[in-house]
């Protein structure tokens, strides 16, 4: 299955310049025989002096992560140490407080991937922080694995494939839908989106819920606001209401409502920070 890149991407993070002069955060591939449910391993650790924190914050993504979190690591729902399932983070941005030193090993789900692969309804875990061994079977056997250890990929990649077989007759039409949607113009309406996939607009809000836990107009939403922050990041020079019409919003308040609810402030004050981090 190809990578990513507009429908999907790995998570934008937030101020990149600043996290990363505090943080290393690589993106692995997972066995061959696990791609069909994993987007991506991901690897990150960190070292800060003593008494100094950093908020990283990430735009969220439409995919489950399972994560084994060490040291200085603290966020809503996992205060420590521990592993964790974290369903689709719907409301706002992603943002976890590092302190001293720690890391995180990460398994980054394909959209709808966490659910086929376990049976679990992606639905129940939106917004959610769960340990994962009140899900999975054997999460003690990866709970020590550190970013830093030999062999920390092929360890995932020998837990995942432990995991008991099952077929699911949906995935496929899911995939199918987020590769449409990978390939759409960013203005797509959620009924063009089933009109293209063969489905009614009902049957794909139901996988989309399903499978992924947010409904197709959030993934559409999404996409769009990715789409505006690497456009910020790369120094883009047009003005919001001609971003906006760009990316397929109505108009510059309607980008602003939905940047506003995944980033957490306005494009133009997020813009205006970027430009003033980039001249120091």
């Amino acid at each position: 299955m190809p990578a990513r890149t507009k429908a999907t991407p790995a998570g934008i993070i937030l101020d990149p310049a600043q996290f990363a002069r505090v943080a290393t955060l690589e993106r692995p591939a997972c066995d061959p025989s696990l791609e069909d449910w994993v987007e991506h391993y991901w690897l990150l650790r960190w070292q800060l002096p003593a008494g100094a924190s950093f908020r990283s914050s990430t735009v969220p993504v439409s995919s489950c992560n399972l994560t084994v979190e060490y040291g200085g690591c603290r966020r809503d729902g996992a205060p420590g140490g521990g592993v964790f399932v974290t369903g689709v983070v719907s409301r706002s941005r992603f943002d976890v407080e590092l302190t001293q030193a720690g890391g995180v090993v990460g398994v980054k789900f394909r959209p709808g991937g966490f659910t086929a692969l376990t049976g679990i309804d992606a639905a129940g875990l939106r917004d959610r922080v769960v340990p994962a061994a009140d899900l999975l079977p054997g999460v003690d056997g990866i709970a020590g694995l550190r970013s830093d250890h030999e062999g920390v990929v092929a360890h995932l990649d020998s837990y995942l494939r432990g995991l008991p077989e099952r077929y699911d007759d949906d995935y496929p039409t899911v995939r199918r839908v987020i590769e449409t949607l990978e390939l759409a113009e960013l203005a797509i309406t959620a009924t063009e989106l089933a009109d293209r996939c063969g489905l009614g607009l009902r049957s794909l809000q139901r996988l989309c819920r399903r499978y992924v836990g947010v409904g197709p107009q959030w993934l559409i939403a999404r996409a769009r606001v990715h789409a505006a922050i690497e456009r910020l990041h790369d120094g883009d020079d047009a003005t919001l209401a001609e971003l906006a019409t760009d990316l397929g919003w109505f108009d510059q308040a309607h980008m602003g409502r939905d940047f506003v609810a995944l980033v957490g402030e306005p494009p133009g004050a997020y813009r205006d920070r970027q430009r003033a981090a980039d001249r120091h």
